[in-house]
């Protein structure tokens, strides 16, 4: 076959797909939009050693990296350092090293470089972000909503929901979303009915959120009780489609050992520490912190979960099993972070540990969205409105620069607390995840985060100096104390690779939009795709 042939088969291939499943035009809209809002950051804190993973094994340099993380991290095989993470989350990013190292070679310009580098770790992101909308997309249809409703749903998902701002950092939070998004979904229809395919799927989901994080290993007991349960007059067939769970399950419990080996020299170590001396937290607190403190509320970062719960009871009435599988998986991993003292994940946006389980708690807004009339829909309407403002408010600005502003205000307004007795290690002048550094962003409303991204973004993109900022900060209505916040304020920058486009500021617009004009006929592809139901 010619080239010429082969292109066009592959052509009409590609077309076929796109006709027909109509998942796929979403999932190019909401890749696209991620894209052309990518962060300019290149990877912090504990994403750095996760794609240095991915850098050392495109280069031949074995699984180590240069970034020690955390600082008191001990070294692994051959006296190297290592990331504590799974492998899946570097596994991810391979593709984007592979882009880095190749045409790295090809640049040398400075601004040229740090583009490549922010794009090729940002790559993964976009593509697994797109995927969880996808997923939540089919999770939707096979929990008996109409495409009208899942199109919707998914749309409040890829561009209201908290999914927006994770799926431009190359955290594994976006990772461990969509893995569990997949597992969730297999599960579901398992414990529905059972058959090989569906068995295998749900086998090789767990094993690939197993990967993401090890604690992620407390969400599948659960499923397997459900499962069982739904199924327990059939034991048989039951036994027979558990067993070919195993077989999908299998290998990455082989990857993961053999992870552990090449890292430490054993199977059995993670290079975790033992966290049991620091889980003292009580589980009330953090869970109300979780749902309404007024710095980490999961319902301030994704509004369209309050949506969820107003169709909460409905979607119970009407998939009971699924409920009963969302608390199963969803809980005792909840449970087990609220008994850190560090339970909001800080330092992050917002519920840094509850991004996993957004796309599934979303799911009961399918009980919701079909029932409504005006008002209602205006409610709903709302909720995605609501929803895009503060994901472009995270969007921003990269979440360290406000953290750290709030910090330096609360020192010179309301003291430096004591570390003396914290349960983790001062590092100068501030601790992760100790309560007297998480408190301010976290409890305290003067200091919310997204009420600080909208003060900045007031700001910050017209070049005010930091004492006309000050004039009008969120705690200024609490106190007039002439706080000097100079040394963090001007460290803020918007974060938006744009910005980073200098010598190429034509080439960065017209790729800007591309991408949009890509997601915009992407998204009426879709929208003409899914219409029925009286649309």
């Amino acid at each position: 076959m010619s080239l010429g042939g082969l292109l066009g088969t592959c052509r009409r291939g590609v077309a076929r797909a796109w006709r027909g499943h109509p998942g796929l035009p979403l999932f190019a809209a909401v890749a696209c939009l991620y894209f052309a809002s990518m962060s300019r950051e290149v990877p912090w804190g504990d994403a750095r050693p996760v794609y240095e993973v991915a850098l050392s094994m495109v280069r031949g340099d074995g699984v180590s990296v240069q970034t020690r993380w955390p600082d008191d991290a001990s070294p692994g095989r051959g006296g190297k350092f290592y990331a504590a993470q799974p492998w899946l989350p570097s596994l991810t990013h391979v593709p984007g090293a592979i882009v880095r190292t190749t045409l790295g070679r090809l640049v040398s310009a400075p601004e040229s470089l740090h583009l490549l580098d922010v794009f090729s770790c940002h790559l993964a992101g976009g593509l697994l972000g797109a995927l969880c909308a996808w997923l939540f997309f089919r999770l939707c249809l096979r929990h008996g909503a109409s495409r009208r409703v899942a199109r919707f749903g998914a749309i409040l998902l890829g561009a209201g929901s908290i999914v927006w701002v994770y799926a431009r950092y190359p955290f594994t939070e976006i990772v461990q979303a969509a893995c569990f998004t997949g597992f969730f979904m297999e599960a579901a229809q398992l414990a529905k009915r059972l058959d090989r395919r569906t068995a295998v799927a749900a086998g090789l989901w767990a094993g690939a959120l197993l990967n993401t994080k090890y604690v992620c290993a407390l969400c599948l007991p659960g499923a397997f009780v459900v499962v069982a349960l739904a199924h327990r007059r059939t034991p048989r067939q039951l036994g027979r489609s558990l067993l070919h769970a195993a077989w999908g399950f299998l290998p990455f419990v082989l990857m993961l050992l053999a992870y552990n080996y090449l890292r430490f020299g054993s199977v059995t170590n993670t290079g975790y520490r033992k966290v049991g001396e620091v889980m003292v937290e009580n589980v009330f607190l953090s869970t109300w912190g979780f749902l309404f403190s007024p710095g980490k509320s999961v319902f301030l970062y994704a509004p369209p979960l309050v949506l969820a719960a107003l169709g909460l009871r409905r979607f119970w009435q009407e998939q009971r099993t699924s409920v009963l599988l969302m608390l199963a998986t969803i809980v005792p991993l909840v449970l087990f972070y609220g008994r850190f003292p560090s339970w909001p994940g800080d330092w992050a946006w917002g519920p840094r540990y509850l991004v996993f389980a957004v796309p599934v708690l979303l799911l009961p807004v399918i009980g919701f969205l079909p029932h409504v009339r005006w008002p209602g829909r205006g409610l709903a309407v709302l909720g995605l409105a609501l929803g895009i403002f503060v994901q472009m408010l995270g969007n921003a600005f990269y979440w360290d620069h406000y953290l750290r502003i709030a910090l330096d205000v609360r020192t010179k307004w309301l003291g430096q607390p004591n570390r003396g007795a914290s349960l983790t290690v001062d590092k100068g002048g501030y601790c992760e995840g100790c309560f007297e550094d998480i408190y301010p962003t976290v409890w305290l409303a003067p200091l919310q985060p997204i009420l600080g991204h909208l003060w900045l973004l007031r700001h910050v993109p017209f070049g005010d100096t930091w004492q006309q900022a000050s004039a009008d900060a969120p705690w200024r209505r609490h106190t007039h104390l002439p706080l000097d916040i100079q040394a963090t304020y001007r460290r803020v920058r918007m974060d938006h690779w744009l910005y980073d486009t200098h010598a190429h500021r034509f080439a960065g617009w017209v790729v800007f939009l591309l991408l949009l004009g890509g997601g915009t006929v992407s998204l009426a592809v879709f929208i003409r795709r899914t219409r029925d139901d009286g649309d």
